[in-house]
């Protein structure tokens, strides 16, 4: 059978369906999937049969731009897919699903949460399940929602957590250790704490207990100031493929709950997945802490984030 999963997101979101996808392609089925510029590299070259591209309209507005929609279409008419799983939220997921023509769709609606909405989604699907649309409302992992679009499929009732089984989906080729504890530099936790500061700091503790310690982001500047206030090695701008395997061969990985957290997460590297204080913080710890790899999640407390992570770290690499 060939399946579509239809998930052009961010790179947790796509993450998240890996179990889902390692279980149809070890069913025997052929599996495509609709992905967005910003995701299409984080799985390897090798885990789909193809990759159609849907780029997004520029936020707040939604939807994909006009013409990588009908090239995508045109695409996946052209590829004979028997059912189509949509693991997204947006309803332009759901209406390209109907306009593939795809006999068999499947996806998710919120009941009664979000009655309008619910009534277009099973319009446009041919089996809608339910899940909540508040985050209040969570009571499993992400990856365990998603794998639930997929029953019937394959003979696994739980979605695995082997990272022998989720790295070849991950990864193109393997990747040596080289040791290092990585920290993902970024300013989405800076007003929890982590800031810039914070990580020079925790980089510098890190390095007085022994340890090899890489600064690794997006920003060229955040990065390097980390690295000049601690004695930190520094990496930047790196490609997908790179960046992968960078976290690929940490020793463990500190990151504010982000996509290379995720990334982690499949690839079994031991993981500090930092979260904010907040009402839902509970439940996002509960839908998206690492999922196949020894963890440590952590709410920050801006009063101090340097020693929780340190003592963290060295729980999970003793």
């Amino acid at each position: 059978m060939k399946v579509l999963l239809v998930r052009a997101d961010g790179i947790g979101d796509a993450l998240a369906c890996t179990p889902l996808i390692a279980a149809l392609r070890d069913a025997g089925h052929t599996v495509g999937a609709i992905l967005g510029p910003n995701n299409r590299a984080i799985f390897a070259r090798r885990t789909f049969s193809a990759v159609h591209v849907l780029e997004r309209i520029a936020w707040p507005r939604h939807g994909s731009t006009p013409e990588s929609r009908s090239s995508a279409l045109a695409q996946v008419k052209g590829a004979g897919y028997d059912v189509a799983l949509v693991a997204s939220e947006e309803l332009d997921a759901f209406a390209f699903a109907k306009d593939t023509g795809i006999a068999r769709r499947v996806g998710y609606h919120n009941g009664f949460e979000k009655p309008f909405k619910t009534l277009r989604v099973r319009a446009l699907l041919t089996k809608a399940l339910v899940r909540p649309a508040s985050a209040a409302g969570a009571r499993e992992h992400e990856v365990e929602t998603l794998f639930r679009l997929g029953a019937g499929l394959s003979g696994e009732t739980v979605p695995t957590r082997d990272a022998a089984r989720l790295r070849p989906l991950v990864l193109d080729e393997p990747v040596a250790a080289h040791g290092a504890i990585v920290l993902q530099v970024s300013d989405k936790l800076a007003r929890a704490g982590l800031d810039l500061t914070a990580y020079a700091e925790l980089a510098a503790e890190l390095r007085k207990r022994g340890h090899r310690v890489l600064a690794l982001g997006d920003d060229p500047a955040a990065v390097a100031a980390v690295a000049r206030e601690s004695g930190a090695e520094a990496r930047s701008g790196l490609s997908v493929e790179t960046w992968k395997a960078v976290v690929a061969g940490a020793r463990a990985l500190v990151s504010p709950d982000s996509g290379a957290a995720h990334v982690a997460g499949m690839l079994g590297v031991p993981c500090v997945d930092c979260f904010p204080p907040g009402r839902s913080t509970r439940q996002d710890i509960v839908r998206w802490r690492p999922w196949a790899a020894p963890q440590r999640t952590l709410v920050l407390d801006p009063g101090g984030v340097s020693a929780p992570i340190v003592a963290a770290v060295a729980e999970l690499i003793a």
